[in-house]
């Protein structure tokens, strides 16, 4: 059975991250945002809309642009919405030129009554037909990525609650993983044992998954395959999903299948359970990641080859 949890405030969450997302703008100079980024809007709006976009001003509210079925879903979340207007799936229609144009129109026009229309505008992955209509209309247009990326890495307290929440699904899906581990099991049918346990702690989907066991652990061989678990060895999993408000984890984990490694298995869990321990006494809050590169342990000659993994 599902269970869920309630520790935050969706509608506190949205106003803190908009705030967030307009204090970076107004510190760069940015005027306005158009947003039509799928998880660019969600970060918005705290809200899982499928196309459309958003307008975020660096003062003053924001408008979504939605599709006509999604707007009574939206309505009940965020009051302020219009529509959709553009989408870039419009370039085969034959009246493309004149929406594109309206489009530009539309953005000159917004950007004019919030009077920014002096500022740069900032966008994220635009189609060239509207990057172009833009920049005929006269208005600068800006990377906005960077600025989001900047507003994300500052957690609010509703955030922080999610994580403890996702933390708590992780955990409970690694379970169900390990007790699932027993000699004939197939990596496939691993992968489906987390797939429904990830939805049954009330995660939201999944958008990465590895499961991989004994030879195919190294090299890395990534996807889940029909290759039985035997018992002696060691089995790995990577899981990437979106748990509550669609917010993502990752986490990894490997387990031994049996009662009886060898003393060769018990000295690479050893090295690798030091390894972890000693970059947890590293990482703080605070601390550069250039520090927690330079101060964590050091790895082995024998596994430096591995180093392109750790992605420091």
């Amino acid at each position: 059975m599902r269970e869920t949890k309630s520790g935050w405030d969706d509608q506190r969450l949205a106003r803190d991250r908009q705030a967030l997302l307009q204090a970076q703008m107004r510190e760069r100079g940015i005027g306005a945002m158009y947003l039509s980024d799928t998880m660019n809007m969600r970060y918005v709006l705290n809200l899982k809309v499928p196309g459309g976009g958003v307008f975020v001003p660096a003062d003053g509210e924001v408008i979504a642009f939605i599709k006509p079925r999604d707007m009574g879903y939206v309505r009940m979340r965020h009051a302020n919405i219009q529509p959709t207007f553009y989408t870039s799936a419009d370039t085969e229609t034959p009246a493309f030129d004149e929406k594109v144009k309206r489009f530009a129109q539309i953005i000159s026009d917004l950007m004019i009554e919030h009077g920014v229309a002096d500022s740069p505008l900032g966008v994220d992955p635009l189609d060239a037909a509207a990057y172009n209509a833009l920049t005929d209309a006269r208005v600068r247009v800006a990377n906005a990525g960077p600025i989001i990326e900047r507003a994300r890495s500052i957690k609010t307290q509703d955030e922080v609650a999610i994580y403890h929440e996702i933390g708590d699904q992780y955990a409970r899906t690694m379970a169900a993983f390990r007790d699932g581990l027993r000699p004939g099991v197939t990596e496939l049918e691993l992968a489906a044992l987390v797939t429904a346990s990830w939805s049954d702690v009330g995660g939201e989907e999944i958008a990465q998954l590895n499961i991989c066991a004994g030879e195919n652990m190294n090299p890395w061989r990534r996807w889940p395959s029909e290759r039985p678990v035997q018992e002696g060895e060691f089995v790995g999993i990577d899981l990437h999903g979106r748990g509550a408000n669609g917010m993502r984890g990752d986490a990894s984990r490997t387990y031994f299948v049996g009662d009886h490694p060898t003393q060769e298995q018990r000295d690479l869990y050893k090295r690798a359970y030091d390894y972890l321990f000693g970059v947890v006494d590293v990482v703080r809050a605070g601390v550069a990641l250039t520090d927690v590169r330079d101060r964590a342990p050091a790895v082995p000659d024998r596994y430096a080859a591995q180093l392109y993994n750790y992605s420091i």
